[in-house]
């Protein structure tokens, strides 16, 4: 788990500098920057995740198992 969060971490470290950089690697605004690329890897990572439940329901309506779907008694 400890690796999941240097990875993260990492990830976010560079997408702050890039913005850094495109914003004239302005001084006193590092912790814009680190805030702007959590949340921007934080949708990606929400992005991420909700496509793989509609997929899995898609798999799951294709499949007959569960219920006849919503509105049908």
């Amino acid at each position: 788990m400890e690796n999941h969060s240097d990875e993260t971490q990492d990830r976010i470290r560079q997408r702050a500098y890039e913005l850094w950089e495109q914003h004239g690697s302005r001084e006193g605004h590092e912790l814009e920057f680190w805030r702007q690329a959590e949340r921007e890897l934080k949708g990606e990572a929400s992005a991420s995740d909700t496509s793989r439940g509609i997929s899995a329901n898609a798999a799951s309506a294709r499949s007959g198992s569960g219920s006849d779907g919503p509105g049908k008694v």
